[in-house]
Order: structure tokens, then sequence, then C-alpha cells
């Protein structure tokens, strides 16, 4: 009776070590993992909004080289909009920001930092509006979801009404450092963020 349970203990053992060494084998060999079996990890961003109802939303993420990464437009809705993106492609994530109101030949985007500022600092709407140089490129996360706030205000650039958009706490960034008319961040391009 004992000896059938030894027999079928060394059988298991004897596979699980043909296992090992196949796996090893396979390792040593350099064969990556086919690609469709990566989990491609996403993170929903939830931009709170208050002050911009049925603003249309997009999401870039370029580094100058690699595609451009661009969201489907989300309008926001009680005062926030949640996109969804893989993980790999915040890290320089730009957010373009078109409200119904404003001029649709200028392309607002969010400021994340404003030179001069340091990670977690307040920025008020007078402290913005004497800023001339920010930036548009949010260092990243790999968390399945984040919460921003960011705040957007009416102003006048060039005799037309265009959007001010920019974090009132001032978030985590990559250059470059754009330069900015009044504090408004506007590029008729999409940012290309320095990920180097």
């Amino acid at each position: 009776m004992l000896r059938p349970l030894i027999s079928a203990l060394v059988t298991a053992v004897l596979a699980g070590l043909l296992g090992l060494l196949l796996c090893v084998g396979a390792a040593t060999t350099g064969h990556a993992v086919p690609r469709d079996a990566a989990v491609e990890l996403e993170t929903d961003i939830t931009l709170l909004v208050p002050s911009c109802e049925d603003c249309v939303i997009t999401l870039f993420s370029y580094d100058g080289l690699t595609p451009i990464y661009s969201s489907a437009p989300k309008l926001v809705e009680d005062g926030q909009v949640t996109i969804t993106l893989p993980s790999a492609r915040t890290a320089g994530m730009s957010v373009q920001v078109d409200p119904p109101w404003a001029d649709s030949r200028s392309d607002t985007y969010v400021v994340w930092r404003y030179a001069g500022a340091d990670i977690g600092d307040g920025v008020t709407l007078a402290q913005a509006r004497t800023k001339s140089r920010a930036s548009g490129c949010w260092a990243g996360t790999v968390n399945e979801d984040v919460t921003l706030k960011i705040k957007v205000r009416r102003v006048e650039r060039h005799g037309k009404t265009v959007a001010m958009a920019w974090a009132p706490v001032t978030e985590s960034f990559v250059r470059p450092m754009e330069r900015v008319r009044s504090g408004v961040l506007v590029s008729g391009d999409v940012l290309a963020c320095d990920l180097s």
C-alpha cells in the first residue's frame, strides 16, 4: 500500500523537474514570450473639471519619435470625465481642452507645472496669469486609476475668447517648458514630451 504512494510521489517529482528543465532551457535559448501573452496595463484617468461642462477632452501621448497616441474625445459631464488609456502612455500625457464657447482655432492644453512652481504648490488664476513658461506634459503613472483636478477659465487672446487650463496644484511633469502667454498654453500641434 505504501509502494504505490511512493511511486506516485516519485513520478510527480520527476515530472516537476522535467517541466523546470524545459522552462530553463527555453529561457537560456533567448526565445521571448509571445507578445500577445503580455498583459497590457491600463489606467483610468479621471479629470475633475468643475467649471467646464460639455467641454471636449482629448488625451495625447507623444515623445516626438513613437506614433502619437490619442484617446477618443470625451465630454465633461457633471464636472468630470474619465478616459482609459494604456499605463505606458501616461508618461508624457497631455490634455487638450475644447470648450464649446472657445475659439475653435486655438488648441488649449492643460498646464501641469508653471516655471518656478514645485510639485504640490497651489497655483491661483492670478498667479498663473503672470507666467511665461509652462509644461503641458504629465510625468505619468502605473496606477490603475488616478484623479486629477484642473481648472478652466475664459480669457482673451489676440481678441478671441480662448480657454486657459491648468492644474491648481502643481503636478509631476516632464519637459519641455513651453512658452505661454499670460499662462495660456496653446499649440497648433500635439505636444512632444521629452521622455529621454
